[in-house]
């Protein structure tokens, strides 16, 4: 009990300085320490405990400090606490790589969105140019049917109406350049969204290439 006292008391001494600390000290001389406690500081204990007097808790400051990384003097009656250069460095070392975490998890995030995007598009836009080949094939056949029809006409539109010259001949003609439109819008249609893929394909991101 002895030995917690004196450092204690070293330790307060360091706390309020000597002028100060003398009188308070004086006061202290003779009373009774209700208890003393363990003071640890997160998960390291202090070899000088704290103690009670009067119930009024005192720690020893120096243990306090030593604990929490730093150096405790005085000076010229006032109490000095300088922190440990290696924990502030450590702590900068981790506020560094913390830093660096957040941009590594800012950038993955933006290349997965990146990359998500450009397959989105590329898979809209292929389902769309298969949509339309499929249209085109389908409209071609039935042009090459149309033509082989008109090739080889039937001599009679109706009874006793040849089909040459015949209004029927005309809305088959009529039909079929219809169709031959039709096919070119498609194909331009086509050609359009084939573009964009090529462009599509030739900005993707580089973690594709």
């Amino acid at each position: 009990m002895k030995k917690a006292v004196i450092s204690f008391f070293a330790g307060f001494l360091l706390a309020v300085g000597v002028s100060t600390a003398y009188a308070e000290v004086q006061s202290l001389i003779g009373r009774k320490i209700d208890g003393q406690f363990p003071l640890k500081i997160g998960d390291q204990l202090s070899e000088v405990p704290a103690i009670t007097i009067d119930g009024v808790s005192y720690i020893p400051l120096r243990a306090a400090g030593e604990l929490l990384g730093a150096k405790v003097a005085w000076l010229d009656g006032e109490i000095i606490m300088i922190p440990n250069q290696e924990v502030v460095i450590r702590k900068d070392i981790e506020e560094e790589a913390r830093k660096q975490q957040e941009e590594y998890e800012r950038i993955a995030q933006e290349t997965h969105e990146r990359i998500e995007q450009y397959a989105r598009a590329r898979n809209e836009i292929k389902s769309e140019i298969e949509l339309l080949q499929f249209k085109i094939k389908h409209l071609q056949r039935e042009i090459q049917s149309r033509e082989e029809g008109l090739k080889n006409p039937p001599l009679f539109a109706a009874p006793n109406v040849p089909y040459e010259g015949s209004d029927l001949q005309k809305k088959h003609q009529e039909d079929l350049a219809n169709l031959k439109a039709e096919l070119a819008d498609l194909e331009a249609q086509l050609a359009e969204l084939e573009a964009q893929l090529a462009e599509l394909e030739k900005n993707k991101p580089e973690e594709l290439k």
